[in-house]
C-alpha cells in the first residue's frame, strides 16, 4: 500500500512539474508571438510623441475602471500635475518601472500604456499573462515629469534635470520617485529614457536604436549581486532584440553619476536597468521604437519570472558596443567646393533639429550644416558619395504671393532644376518658420542665407555636375532632381 502511495505521489509530482514546464514553454512561445500581435495592444489614442498629462490621466482612469489596475496619486509636480502609481500583479517579486523623467523623452511612456492594454486584455495570451502576474507585483510611474512634457522640455518647471536631483532632492518630483522606491523596495527597477538619434553602435554605421545600462553605484563600478543581476538581464534583453534590430543595440556609458537616480537605485540594492531609445531610420515619431520597448519589457518580465538570465555571462554585457556620437542625418562625401577660385574636396555632415511648434503638439525640421572636413569615422542615416558633385549656392526667385500659392510641386521642381531654392515675395514679407507640403523655402530679399559652405548655416544648397543641378539639399533633406516631384516633410520661411 505504501509503495502505491509513493508511486501515486510520484505521478502527481511529475504531472505538476510537467504542467509547470508547459506553462513556462508556452510563455516563451507567446512572448515571441506577441511581437506580431502588437497592434492588438497598441494604445490607439496615442498617435505621436507629444501627448500630455491630461491624456495620460484619461488612460489611467480607463484602466482603473476596467478593474485590472490600482492607481494612487503619489504627489504633485511643481505646477500641480498628479504623478500616478499604477499597480498590477499578485506575485512575490516586485518590479518598479518609471518613465519620462525628462519631459521630452516619451517613447517608453507610450510603450507602458501599450503594456497596460496587454495586461487588461483577455485573449489567447491569457496563460502568458497569468504567468507574469502570478509571479510579479508590477509598479509603474509613467510620466514622472508632467510639467516638462507639457512644454516638451527635458527639465522640470524649476529648470532642474530630475535625473541629477537624486541627492539634492530640490524638486517634488524627485522626492516622489525616491519615496516610492524606498517604500516598495523592489527587486528590479527599469529607468526608461530617450537619447539623441545621432548615437551610433560603437564605431559602426548602425544607429544605437536601443541602449542599455546597468548603472554603477560607485566610481569603482563594483559588481554587487544586484548589479550583476541587472547586467545578466540586459544580456538577455539585448539578445532578444537582435532578432528585430540586428546590430542596433548598444551599451550606454558606464561612468558613475552620483546625482542620477539609476545609480542610486542600484546602490539601494535594486537591480536597475536603464533603457534608452535612440534612433531608427525614418522613425521620427519613434513608433517602431515604441514597439521595441513594449516587446523588450515583456521579455524582461518573463526572464525575471523564470530566472533564465542567470545563465548569462557578465562578460557578454561588456562585449556590447558602447554607444558613440558618430552619426549624422546626412553625410555627403568627397564633395567639391570652390573658395577664392580654388577647388577643394571635403565631406559635409548635415543634421535636422526637431523644433516644437508653439502648441508643443508637433514638430518641424530645421536642417543645418553641422560638420565640414574628415568624416571617415562618421556615418549618415543618408550617406552619399558625391565625388563628381560641386557645392553651389542656390538662387532666390522673386514673385508675387498669389503666384507662389498657385505653384504646384512640379512647378517648384522645375525651379530647383534651374538652381533656385528660395522664393521672395515682391508684394510683401514672407512668413517665417515651418512650411508644409512644399519644396522651396521662403525668404525676404534682404536676408542672405547659405552663400558659402559654413558650419551653422542652413542646409540649403545645390549639387551640380558640369554646372548642371543634379541634386539638392533642402532643409537638410536629400533630393534627387532626376526623380518625380514630391514634397519633403517641411521647408522653412527665413
Amino acid at each position: 500500500m505504501r509503495n502505491k502511495i509513493y508511486i501515486l505521489l510520484g505521478f502527481v509530482l511529475m504531472s505538476f512539474n510537467n504542467e509547470k514546464a508547459i506553462v513556462a514553454n508556452n510563455s516563451k512561445l507567446n512572448a515571441d508571438k506577441i511581437w506580431d500581435q502588437y497592434n492588438l495592444y497598441k494604445e490607439q489614442t496615442i498617435t505621436n510623441k507629444f501627448f500630455k498629462h491630461k491624456d495620460v490621466v484619461k488612460l489611467i482612469e480607463k484602466h482603473v475602471k476596467s478593474g485590472a489596475f490600482k492607481n494612487e496619486i503619489l504627489g504633485y509636480s511643481v505646477e500641480g500635475r498628479s504623478i500616478n502609481h499604477l499597480t498590477i500583479g499578485r506575485g512575490k517579486t516586485k518590479v518598479l518601472l518609471w518613465s519620462q523623467m525628462h519631459g521630452d523623452e516619451s517613447t517608453a511612456t507610450m510603450a507602458l500604456f501599450d503594456s497596460f492594454n496587454f495586461f487588461s486584455s483577455k485573449d489567447e495570451n491569457d496563460a502568458f499573462r497569468k504567468y507574469l502576474l502570478d509571479n510579479l507585483e508590477l509598479h509603474f510611474v509613467p510620466m514622472v515629469n508632467p510639467d516638462g512634457a507639457e512644454v516638451w522640455k527635458r527639465r522640470n518647471a524649476l529648470g532642474i534635470d530630475l535625473n541629477r536631483d537624486a541627492l539634492a532632492l530640490v524638486s517634488p518630483e524627485s522626492n516622489i520617485l525616491k519615496n516610492i522606491g524606498q517604500q516598495l523596495k523592489p527587486e528590479y527597477g527599469f529607468n526608461l529614457h530617450d537619447q539623441t538619434t545621432l548615437y551610433s553602435v560603437g564605431h559602426t554605421k548602425e544607429p544605437a536604436t536601443i541602449s542599455f545600462l546597468a548603472p554603477a553605484y560607485n566610481y569603482e563600478q563594483t559588481e554587487s549581486e544586484s548589479r550583476k543581476k541587472a547586467i545578466q538581464l540586459i544580456v538577455t534583453m539585448s539578445n532578444n532584440l537582435q532578432k528585430h534590430i540586428p546590430g542596433k543595440v548598444a551599451k550606454y556609458n558606464d561612468e558613475h553619476e552620483p546625482r542620477a537616480f539609476g545609480d542610486n537605485f542600484q546602490g539601494w540594492g535594486v537591480s536597475t536597468i536603464l533603457v534608452e531609445s535612440g534612433g531608427y531610420k525614418d522613425d521620427f515619431e519613434k513608433q517602431y521604437m515604441r514597439k521595441l520597448n513594449f516587446y523588450t519589457l515583456l521579455q524582461a518580465l518573463e526572464t525575471i519570472c523564470n530566472k533564465s538570465y542567470e545563465k548569462e555571462k557578465v562578460s557578454d554585457y561588456y562585449a556590447i558596443n558602447e554607444n558613440s556620437h558618430f552619426n549624422y542625418d546626412l553625410v555627403l562625401r568627397n564633395i567639391t567646393f570652390i573658395k577664392n577660385g580654388q577647388n577643394y574636396k571635403t565631406n559635409i555632415g548635415v543634421n535636422q533639429a526637431q523644433i516644437s511648434n508653439e502648441d508643443y503638439s508637433s514638430f518641424y525640421f530645421k536642417g543645418t550644416i553641422a560638420e565640414i572636413g574628415d568624416m571617415h569615422l562618421n556615418f549618415g542615416y543618408e550617406d552619399v558619395d558625391a565625388s563628381e558633385m560641386t557645392f553651389t549656392t542656390p538662387k532666390v526667385k522673386s514673385m508675387e504671393q498669389a503666384q507662389w500659392k498657385k505653384m504646384s510641386i512640379d512647378d517648384e521642381l522645375k525651379l530647383i532644376r534651374e538652381g533656385y531654392l528660395y522664393v521672395s515675395f515682391t508684394d510683401g514679407n514672407t512668413s517665417s518658420g515651418n512650411i508644409k507640403n512644399r519644396l522651396l523655402n521662403l525668404i525676404n530679399e534682404k536676408i542672405i542665407q547659405t552663400t558659402t559652405l559654413e558650419i551653422g548655416k542652413p542646409a540649403n544648397f545645390i549639387l551640380t555636375k558640369n554646372n548642371q543641378p543634379r541634386f539638392a539639399v533642402i532643409n537638410g533633406f536629400w533630393v534627387d532632381l532626376s526623380e518625380e516631384a514630391k514634397s519633403i516633410a517641411n521647408t522653412i520661411g527665413y
